[in-house]
């Protein structure tokens, strides 16, 4: 799928928007506040965790925002249940910086570069990963012990997200879980009318894959 078919930003934190998928299915997405990350610099740096070495990778910052905590904001696909399961699949299609309250004016993709190339997480265990670029050190060492890192990735799989702390009993990085599984997701950037970002997500695809939207739910 070619990035200009994806669905806009907005479609992504439209809470109670509801979607047909190919089986017939109808989800709800649900857009929840799950933690604050800390950024300690305002560099926000996007990896996937399980990389071998990649905290210790001078990986590039794809936004600097003013240093500060900022809520987490997941947009969960919430499909109903199946003969195989009487509880409700929920996937997580998005997940977004809130930097400021100010509405967003546009959104746009993160290029690398003057090739045009849209910078992404690539993903190989399932899991995205937001931090401050100041938690390099500190998150090395978290990737190095192998029964940690999987604890950390097992619970983001079972709650969508998980919050990893640092020394200071802030929030050093969040783990999140991609609905789609493996892949290359790219990141958005939504700047108010002051060209101020206000928005960093990370675009999990999942939503894309739908068929469409149906309605909203009833409230």
């Amino acid at each position: 799928m070619g990035f200009d078919q994806w669905l806009d930003a907005e479609a992504l934190l439209e809470q109670g928007a509801q979607h047909r998928w190919r089986e017939g299915d109808v989800s709800t997405l649900e857009v929840v506040e799950v933690c604050h990350l800390d950024l300690a610099t305002g560099q926000v740096v996007a990896v996937d965790p399980a990389y071998f070495g990649s905290f210790d990778e001078a990986w590039p910052v794809v936004a600097q925002v003013p240093p500060g905590a900022y809520p987490v904001l997941l947009s969960v696909v919430a499909l109903p249940s199946t003969g195989r399961t009487d509880l409700p699949r929920r996937l997580v299609t998005a997940a977004t910086l809130k930097i400021s309250d100010n509405p967003v004016a546009t959104w746009n993709w993160v290029d690398e570069g003057s090739d045009g190339k849209v910078l992404g997480v690539g993903v190989d265990a399932g899991t995205a990963c937001f931090y401050d670029a100041s938690k390099r050190g500190s998150l090395a060492v978290l990737s190095g012990d192998e029964d940690q890192l999987d604890a950390a990735i097992r619970e983001a799989s079972d709650a969508g997200f998980a919050a990893i702390p640092d020394a200071s009993g802030g929030t050093a990085a969040v783990f999140i879980s991609c609905g789609m599984g493996d892949g290359f997701y790219p990141i958005r950037i939504g700047r108010d009318a002051s060209d101020r970002v206000a928005m960093v997500m990370v675009d999990l695809e999942l939503l894309n894959h739908s068929k469409g939207r149906v309605g909203r739910a009833a409230s």
